[in-house]
């Protein structure tokens, strides 16, 4: 087709024009511009292929993985204060062998020779061998809390710790699921701009070689050619970044995923991108002061914080607690009554007097709790200024859809004018290429456009805590 274009061309300065005209209205036309890689296999909608990315990502992420450690750790502490409360059984055995220590007997042995020679009987032994301490001791020792308040504020602590814990990996999760969507949609666009300077780069390709034939065959001057190669350069170098950003998006929604940097992504038509319904703003902001997880987490610092001060409080308490021990102990290993021995005892602490250094800690727990409660005041407020910043950035977006579909198609009837006029010889190539730009750069403010309002929307999604993330 191009060479028989070449042929009019030659015939006539205005038969070139409008070869030039009709080369460079293919980089304008919606099917160049919007041009999208056809794909046999049916793809989903953006929201469902979206769900699966965010699934994937909440179970592969890195990141996650270690807010789930710390959750269970948290766990496992909690279990661990709870186990202060029942009692505690140990076994403990020891045999000593002695050098240099008193030994009783030598002080008892000449007693009692003295009182069997008194008496004229053997009646007393006189062979008596006791050292202290026994050569073994072996015993079961059992301890019991039956009074300390400090157990219930560590049991306390523990819990609100694993709360913490629990609604920072909510929140991770939370922002993860933005995250995914945001780096998509990141990627989405910076594709989008690379197809449409790819599907406008062929045809300035041959805007150029047209212009240097116009120029061998005298019907055209150097600068129609000098413009077309700046034109062609200038759509070369927004390429060469559109295609850097695009590989760049691709490696961090990798990343998101734990995937090769390299792992494809799969597109969908952008007539299926996210859209927001109908919302109510007291609705949504009420919703986010339920459901979001900072708002769990100062919460959770709150408790922490209470029982920081009971446990200071604990102090001025008694503790009462059960320790009995029973085994037993002697020279020998005999096991029986002679050798058992057994003790039980109730055993109170309390502390009178610290030097007001309980009464220091006390106060400084009090200020930490003051200091919970503004920061989960301080913390609503945000959530309320989040939602409504949110709310606005949708209607702004919402209504950027319509200025950039007009912005389209009125460059869209423009560059149609220009192009009749400058096939007719009425228009120059500076005015031909200036409308071909401004059409170019209208198709790509409104890809653009289309994607930020989807990226706001998923924005109020997380602000709102709208999505229902998965176990």
């Amino acid at each position: 087709m191009f060479r028989v274009v070449w042929r009019t061309a030659v015939l006539s300065a205005g038969a070139a024009a409008g070869t030039v005209a009709v080369l460079l209205a293919l980089a304008a036309t919606p099917a160049c511009v919007k041009a999208q890689p056809a794909d046999p296999r049916p793809v989903p909608d953006a929201r469902t292929l979206l769900d699966g990315y965010v699934a994937e990502a909440l179970s592969a992420n890195l990141a996650i993985a270690q807010q789930t450690a710390a959750l269970r750790r948290a766990d496992a502490e909690v279990r661990e204060a709870g186990g202060r409360f029942l009692p505690s059984l140990g076994l403990n055995a020891r045999y000593s062998e002695f050098s240099g220590v008193v030994n009783i007997g030598n002080f008892i042995n000449p007693a009692y020779s003295a009182l069997n020679q008194l008496l004229g009987q053997e009646r007393f032994p006189t062979d008596v061998s006791a050292t202290l301490p026994f050569r073994q001791e072996t015993k079961l020792d059992l301890t019991l809390p039956i009074f300390n308040d400090a157990l219930f504020a560590g049991r306390a602590a523990a819990r609100a710790q694993r709360d913490l814990v629990g609604s920072t990996r909510q929140a991770a999760r939370r922002q993860l699921a933005a995250d995914v969507q945001q780096a998509w949609l990141g990627y989405a666009t910076a594709t989008r701009a690379v197809e449409v300077f790819e599907a406008t780069l062929p045809v300035l390709d041959e805007n150029v070689r047209v212009s240097e034939r116009l120029i061998g065959a005298g019907q055209a001057t150097p600068d129609v050619l000098l413009r077309a190669r700046a034109e062609r350069s200038d759509v070369v170098q927004q390429l060469a970044e559109a295609r850097r950003q695009r590989d760049a998006a691709q490696r961090g929604f990798n990343l998101l995923r734990n995937r090769e940097p390299d792992a494809p992504i799969t597109l969908v038509s952008d007539s299926t991108l996210l859209a927001m319904p109908a919302f109510d703003r007291a609705a949504l902001t009420a919703k986010a002061l339920t459901r979001r997880e900072e708002l769990a987490q100062t919460a959770a610092g709150l408790t922490a914080a209470k029982a920081q001060e009971r446990l200071a409080s604990a102090a001025f308490l008694p503790n009462l607690a059960l320790a009995a021990s029973y085994g037993v102990q002697g020279n020998r290993y005999r096991f029986d009554q002679n050798n058992d021995v057994g003790l039980a005892s109730l055993v109170l602490s309390w502390n009178v007097f610290n030097g007001t250094q309980d009464a220091a800690r006390r106060e400084q727990a009090r200020a930490a709790r003051d200091e919970a409660g503004y920061r989960q005041r301080e913390v609503a407020l945000g959530v309320r200024m989040q939602v409504a910043n949110a709310v606005d950035a949708v209607d702004a977006a919402r209504s950027n859809l319509t200025t950039a579909d007009d912005r389209l198609a009125s460059a869209d009837r423009a560059f149609t004018l220009v192009q009749r006029r400058y096939a007719e010889g009425l228009a120059t190539q500076v005015d031909f290429l200036s409308a071909r730009a401004a059409y170019t750069s209208a198709a790509l403010n409104q890809v653009i456009t289309r994607f930020a309002f989807a990226s706001r929307v998923v924005e109020l999604e997380r602000v709102a805590a709208l999505r229902a993330l998965p176990d």
